[in-house]
């Protein structure tokens, strides 16, 4: 076992999933309710990342249990290449998990103790997602209950830690980000997709002008997010036929408009922050 095989079980691509709502729910509550704790921000970044991370190596540690990754280049995977041994990669998994475990008592301790109940919930989506006879990412609601979790759990438990606040108002804030992380974790699982081109044509930026009507996000936001937002790509993502040999393209021209959308957001936030 080397750093190498841990990063590659980690599967550091898609990190960003979680990582994007840590970082929305702490910029919001510091711009909506002025609070933003660095440490609370720090914790929540290095939990949400162990617990992906745990998340990705009971997908690959079961996958490769069932046979399902037979056939696969060792380099794609480090249990198929033998870098790595199944109990090495159980005592991973059992080691992120009580890190990200240690740290939910202690943010619940200096919030509230509902967020345990949270964490439980978000725990065993985690672990249901990739583990037992028929595993939520085996079904059609997968990419459905995954964005949830992630999008609207993740930043509006990010938004309650920070600030003590849950309202209609930061549930709101995070369809987005569930809508964003649902496409890029159906591109993934499919490869001819219709209907993502809706996430990076129309979907994003019209939710965008609805939140600055109806005062949740500021004007900057809009502006920002209008002058990032990456106009190319959706072109070149309706160019050309999706297909299976095409999936990795896809995701990346996918991540890239969630990528620079969030980044356009951020900016705006921090410039309303900064002149208010």
């Amino acid at each position: 076992m080397n750093i190498k095989s841990i990063i590659k079980l980690t599967d550091v691509k898609t990190l960003v999933a979680g990582i994007i709502p840590v970082i929305l729910g702490s910029t919001y509550s510091k711009y909506a309710f002025g609070k933003i704790n660095i440490l609370y921000f720090v914790l929540l970044l290095i939990a949400i990342m162990l617990i992906q991370s745990a998340t990705n190596m009971i997908n690959d540690y079961f996958d490769f249990k069932s046979g399902a990754d037979d056939g696969k280049e060792g380099k794609e995977k480090a249990l198929v290449s033998g870098e790595i041994t199944p109990k090495e990669v159980l005592f991973i998994i059992f080691t992120y998990q009580i890190i990200a475990l240690s740290i939910g008592v202690f943010l619940a301790h200096e919030t509230s103790y509902y967020i345990l109940l949270v964490a439980a919930f978000g725990e065993f989506i985690s672990i249901a997602y990739a583990f037992g006879p028929y595993p939520i990412s085996y079904t059609p609601v997968g990419e459905v209950v995954s964005g949830v979790t992630m999008g609207i759990g993740i930043t509006t438990t990010v938004i309650f830690i920070q600030s003590g606040i849950f309202s209609l108002n930061t549930l709101l804030v995070a369809i987005p980000t569930t809508i964003f992380i649902g496409t890029i974790l159906l591109s993934n699982n499919l490869s001819d997709i219709k209907e993502d081109k809706k996430v990076g044509r129309r979907t994003l930026p019209v939710l965008t002008i609805m939140l600055v009507i109806i005062h949740i996000y500021p004007i900057s936001v809009l502006v920002a997010v209008i002058l990032l937002f990456p106009y190319k790509s959706i072109l070149k993502f309706l160019s050309y036929e999706k297909g299976s040999t095409t999936k990795g393209r896809t995701m990346g021209m996918i991540a890239q408009v969630g990528l620079k959308y969030h980044l356009g957001i951020f900016i705006g936030l921090l410039i309303a922050i900064k002149i208010s």
